[in-house]
């Protein structure tokens, strides 16, 4: 199934991982906290953030956010909604699990 993003939606995992974002946004006194929105109207907390500007006038920011105990339903609604955010560039997202016992 595909959203309006034309981005498929995520295959069901059962076990919780930590969801990795990296964002690039322009650089603005707004942008931090409008990239922690989409995790607040949701009642969640990252377990990490790091902000830094970047460029050679620091004209854009680079920030990582983790949110341990995360769904793929949820960390790819957060993607999602990061993406559409004012001055947002450029959303990466990977994934953090458990390795497999041999």
């Amino acid at each position: 199934m595909s959203t309006q993003a034309g981005l498929a939606e995520p295959a069901h995992q059962t076990e919780p991982f930590t969801a990795c974002f990296s964002v690039v946004a322009q650089s603005d006194p707004n942008a931090l906290s409008r990239i922690l929105e989409p995790f607040t109207k949701r009642g969640l907390t990252p377990s990490h953030v790091y902000a830094m500007r970047t460029g050679e006038k620091g004209e854009a920011m680079h920030v990582d956010l983790q949110l341990a105990g995360a769904d793929d339903e949820t960390a790819w609604r957060l993607a999602n909604d990061l993406r559409a955010l004012y001055l947002v560039q450029t959303v990466l997202t990977s994934e953090k699990r458990m390795a497999e016992s041999i």
